[in-house]
C-alpha cells in the first residue's frame, strides 16, 4: 500500500501505487507537488474509544 502526500503533507489517497499515480493524473498534480510513501503494515484488533474490545 501506498499513500500519495500533497506538498503541506497531507495524505490525499492511499492504495496501489498505480491508484496514487492515477489520482495526481486526474488532479493535475506535477512531480515535484507530491510524495509516494510506502505504508507498511495494518493495525489489527485496535480498538477504539467507545468500543467493548
Amino acid at each position: 500500500m501506498t499513500g500519495l502526500y500533497d506538498h503541506q503533507g497531507v495524505l490525499r489517497v492511499s492504495g496501489d501505487l498505480e491508484d496514487c499515480l492515477a489520482y495526481a493524473e486526474l488532479f493535475g498534480f506535477d512531480q515535484e507537488s507530491f510524495s509516494l510513501v510506502p505504508l507498511v503494515g495494518e493495525v489489527q484488533g485496535r480498538s477504539h474509544p467507545g468500543n467493548s474490545n
